[in-house]
């Protein structure tokens, strides 16, 4: 049976670009970041006594901005990751080098974007905030370009 499980693996490994390596590669990039963000909101709930389980400050907490910021980092990171995630594996299958150049772009816009809010001033994420934009936009454009790719292929 151990046999089995690897010649469904050698037979997927075949049926996929070797390109697709970098995808792979994208996701354990994604993985460091949300440790990152996750340790950023572990030191800052100690930092600040922000006891679980609440997930935010307490309005008007002595640092209810400086946590939240950081909270809000991880969060809004974890509330888009799951739909990047799938749409470049997705595209990947197609178009490896794009989908994990785009993936890649995308993490690094979002360590930036963790960096900037975890200062405490809300207004530091915009440039990660865009880094990211311009790379979950394209990648959004190629999910729909693979579904017609799919659709409408002889």
């Amino acid at each position: 049976a151990a046999g089995q499980g690897d010649m469904a693996t050698s037979q997927i490994m075949e049926m996929l670009p070797r390109e697709y390596g970098y995808v792979c590669l994208v996701v354990v990039l994604g993985f460091i970041l949300n440790m990152y963000l996750t340790m950023n909101v572990v030191s800052a709930r100690k930092k600040y006594g922000i006891k679980y389980p609440a997930l935010y400050a307490p309005p008007g907490h002595k640092n209810e901005v400086a946590f939240n910021c950081i909270q809000r980092a991880h969060q809004n990171t974890l509330e888009t990751y799951g739909p990047v995630l799938i749409r470049m594996l997705l595209c990947g299958i197609k178009y490896p080098i794009i989908s994990a150049f785009l993936g890649a772009m995308w993490v690094i816009g979002r360590f930036v974007y963790g960096y900037g809010y975890s200062t405490g001033d809300p207004d530091e994420r915009f440039k990660g905030g865009i880094i990211s934009f311009l790379a979950d936009m394209p990648l959004t454009l190629l999910t729909a370009k693979l579904a017609f790719d799919f659709l409408f292929s002889s």
